[in-house]
């Protein structure tokens, strides 16, 4: 196990190294830079030419790279050449909102899909399993900011909500944190939910035909304890896929959402590095993202072992 986990490990680094000279070559390629988005257009050219300097962005693109990378390597992710604040704490500091924000968006889900997804494949070609069909397909069909949007109309017309102006902590302010992440949590949860209530319904109902499920039917067993342990045991291994890979998208994918109800997550941080071309906001986010994404997937392959234990790790 131990050497499984190092060479799982060992991999993020190729990974990692792939990723961060894909986002900065894609990041310089963007027109305009980020010298013109700080000054603006009336700024002279002795101006532009010190602080294109001052930010090492008149050297050549693999040696600003080269400088940014060892940084990063020492835990240095270099400082925002808007705020001219360094941008760890400041990842950090908004990974917390996104984290919580898609934390509770997938208990939501997982608590909505799984019974459905189960009760679905138990009921199979019944009309209760048609809707949950149709209502998955909803889910997955509907783009995440369009539900936003109505879930934010609806709320604001008729029950007279709005989006809190300023983010609370959980642990300064539990209830008003609570209230505030809420609905865009339920928004991406009920995304969510449409495809592991799939996943749910079709890992169910593939056991729920195998051999050793008729044979423990045919010695008198409940329905109830065929159902819930052993088709579910059985099913497991799929679902948990699709939750920690929606999990690691999810995490990388909550910007509009936290646009839309002014959530301060990492996400928004990004979009907003994009759009005034701070470099080292968007190259250390999504290379933070990247590292994340890569820890959530080896534990879910460990969370296999667990579940099914003819998985070896050798």
């Amino acid at each position: 196990m131990r050497s499984y986990i190092l060479r799982r490990l060992l991999l993020f680094i190729p990974v990692l190294i792939g990723i961060s000279i894909a986002v900065f070559l894609l990041m310089h390629l963007i027109p305009g830079n980020a010298v013109d988005s700080l000054l603006g257009v009336e700024a002279t050219d002795e101006l532009r030419a010190q602080l294109t300097k001052q930010f090492g962005l008149d050297l050549p693109w693999y040696r600003q790279y080269a400088n940014w990378i060892t940084g990063v390597i020492q835990g240095d992710f270099g400082n925002s050449i808007r705020t001219g604040k360094p941008i760890l704490p400041e990842i950090l500091k908004r990974f917390r909102v996104t984290f919580e924000l898609s934390l509770i968006a997938s208990l939501i889900s997982w608590i909505i899909a799984i019974p459905l997804g189960i009760l679905a494949a138990v009921k199979r070609n019944t009309l209760l399993d048609g809707v949950a069909r149709v209502v998955a397909l909803f889910w997955v069909s509907i783009p995440n900011f369009a539900l936003a949007t109505l879930l934010l109309l609806f709320l604001s017309l008729k029950m007279n909500y709005y989006p809190a102006l300023k983010y609370a902590s959980f642990f300064s302010n539990p209830m008003e944190n609570l209230q505030i992440i809420f609905f865009p949590a339920l928004v991406l949860g009920a995304i969510m939910a449409g495809s592991v209530m799939r996943m749910t319904r079709s890992s169910v109902l593939e056991v729920l035909r195998q051999d050793f499920i008729r044979t423990i039917r045919a010695k008198g067993a409940k329905e109830r304890v065929v159902i819930f342990k052993h088709a579910l045991k059985n099913s497991f291994s799929p679902i948990i896929t699709i939750v920690g890979m929606q999990m690691g998208y999810l995490l990388g994918g909550t910007v509009v959402t936290e646009q839309i109800f002014s959530l301060p997550g990492l996400g928004l941080f990004i979009l907003t590095g994009i759009n005034q071309r701070d470099y080292p906001v968007v190259q250390g986010s999504i290379l933070f993202f990247a590292l994340i994404f890569g820890v959530i997937n080896l534990l879910v392959d460990l969370i296999y072992a667990g579940v099914d234990p003819r998985i070896q790790y050798k």
